[in-house]
């Protein structure tokens, strides 16, 4: 992923990739975006440092793409921009998606090294080496309030109670075939994070 190192270059990459969205969708009435610009304009927008676009962009991506399910680097930067917006309810539950969307990501943040999960990973973003991949600009961009942050939520009872139950269904799930089976420990994956709102 290649970060610009100037506010100027964020601007001009952020303005470039935005017009290339808009474009596709003009051209093609939707927005496939299959290089993931949708994602590193994420990233940009979280080094920027300002809110108002930042609330722009979160608000655009939402309506264009509702049941898009990200990835992790962008997960951890729209928390963290929520969480600067002073929006904490909305940006805790955004991280308890980051915890599921890559169990070692927030371990790898805030310093604590955990072991691989002996467990079903459903794509290579769920990966213990996937962190290798955040660039380095959106690690040293982290405040040591926002780390402190990530790791007492973490650390809490209820993202503890959430990561563990996601564990053992992930876990059975590594040795289940059968499909009807595999769809009920899946939803209630999907559920988990209900008990946060």
């Amino acid at each position: 992923m290649n970060i610009p190192d100037t506010e100027k270059k964020i601007k001009q990459h952020i303005s470039s990739y935005k017009s290339s969205l808009n474009k596709e969708k003009k051209t093609y009435g939707s927005i496939n975006d299959g290089a993931g610009k949708r994602y590193l304009l994420f990233c940009l927008y979280f080094l920027l440092g300002d809110p108002k676009k930042s609330s722009t962009y979160i608000e655009w991506y939402e309506n264009e793409f509702p049941d898009d399910s990200g990835e992790p680097i962008q997960i951890l930067c729209w928390a963290i921009m929520l969480y600067q917006m002073g929006k904490t309810g909305e940006a805790k539950i955004k991280l308890a998606e980051l915890m599921l969307s890559n169990l070692y990501f927030i371990p790898k943040i805030i310093g604590i090294e955990i072991p691989e999960y002996n467990m079903w990973h459903s794509s290579n973003d769920c990966e213990s080496d996937y962190f290798e991949y955040t660039p380095s600009q959106i690690l040293d961009n982290l405040s040591v309030t926002e780390i402190k942050w990530i790791s007492q939520l973490y650390n809490s009872s209820e993202f503890i109670k959430i990561r563990n139950r996601y564990v053992e269904i992930f876990t059975v799930l590594k040795d289940v075939k059968d499909v009807a089976c595999r769809r009920v420990l899946l939803e209630e994956s999907y559920q988990l994070l209900s008990i946060l709102t």
